[in-house]
């Protein structure tokens, strides 16, 4: 009995330590995207020295806004593909079910 509780933690621990990952790497990889377009937003109108550049900068901006917009569409689904897989795995892991990833195949 003992041991099955063990068996039970690490498995347990290894699924949270997964996932976190996972998550992390999702965190890292939104604030990059969204952090490099703030950057080259705010050089494009640090860049404007006429009305005519500032119109170009604001028509550019929509579109970006528009971009930014489907891409945060994107994360949330990614989102809760994760949250799903999450809650699955986590169950594998209490239920005492092993879990095969393509990391672990390797």
């Amino acid at each position: 009995m003992n041991n099955d509780i063990f068996e039970k933690a690490t498995r347990l621990n290894q699924t949270l330590f997964d996932q976190f990952s996972k998550a992390a790497e999702m965190q890292m990889s939104a604030f990059r995207r969204y952090a490099d377009v703030t950057m080259q937003q705010a050089k494009k109108v640090s860049e404007v020295r006429s009305l005519d550049e500032l119109k170009t900068v604001t028509s550019d901006q929509a579109d970006t806004l528009k971009t930014m917009s489907e891409q945060m569409t994107q994360d949330w689904k990614e989102w809760q593909s994760y949250l799903t897989e999450a809650r699955e795995a986590m169950q594998k892991a209490v239920s005492g079910q092993t879990e095969e990833t393509p990391d672990s195949k390797e």
